[in-house]
């Protein structure tokens, strides 16, 4: 596999693109990119590259391990964002319906004390059921 075809083979896996940047920086999420001759996977927080995790002088090795790397790890994708717990609460019984285990995440002070936010997600592939039953969700930051 080439770097140019990883990033499509990760979404299609459920991966969220915020936890990974395939030649490229991504804030706070694991990178695949070329140093000098060497394809390295590292993590990038805030600007700050730290050191590699793997190297390779293979492109082909990088992406294989680069893609087991993140495959590995729980991606959470965000279906919405409310200001109405019920709103939240409702979604949940209609992910349930569809077989879809869904996370809650609530802010409990957004912008100000007594100001929450109700944020519902779900886990790798279940996102592709969501779309396909509920369409392509939109998350509102009201």
């Amino acid at each position: 596999m080439k770097a140019s075809e990883l990033q499509e083979k990760l979404v299609s896996e459920g991966c969220n693109v915020s936890n990974f940047a395939v030649m490229s920086r991504g804030d706070d999420s694991f990178c695949l990119d070329k140093k000098g001759s060497k394809w390295a996977v590292f993590y990038s927080e805030r600007g700050r590259d730290y050191d590699p995790i793997f190297t390779s002088d293979s492109e082909e090795h990088a992406c294989e391990f680069f893609l087991a790397h993140v495959i590995k790890q729980q991606h959470w994708h965000i279906v919405a964002f409310f200001k109405s717990e019920v709103d939240a609460i409702n979604l949940d019984a209609k992910l349930a319906a569809i077989g879809v285990e869904s996370i809650r995440n609530d802010i409990p002070a957004y912008k100000s004390v007594n100001d929450p936010r109700y944020r519902v997600f779900v886990v790798g592939k279940d996102i592709f059921k969501v779309r396909e039953h509920l369409g392509h969700v939109q998350v509102s930051y009201a």
